[in-house]
């Protein structure tokens, strides 16, 4: 499977984005075990707008992603 330039494996394994669970935390346990692909949830573009400090962590990401 192929999405843009990253190529996976046959069988690959993605996280599904999940309200207040997809954590940074959450994303690198998933990944060490074995998810090809994480994400985090969505973002609400209020919360961005309005500067919500909750919207904005959502926004970090780390390289391992």
């Amino acid at each position: 499977m192929k999405i843009g330039d990253i190529e996976f494996r046959k069988e690959a394994l993605f996280l599904a984005p999940m309200e207040d669970v997809t954590d940074p935390s959450f994303r690198y346990i998933c990944k060490r075990f074995g998810a090809d692909m994480v994400t985090t949830e969505f973002i609400s573009s209020d919360g961005l707008i309005r500067d919500a400090w909750k919207s904005r962590a959502k926004l970090n990401i780390n390289d391992f992603e």
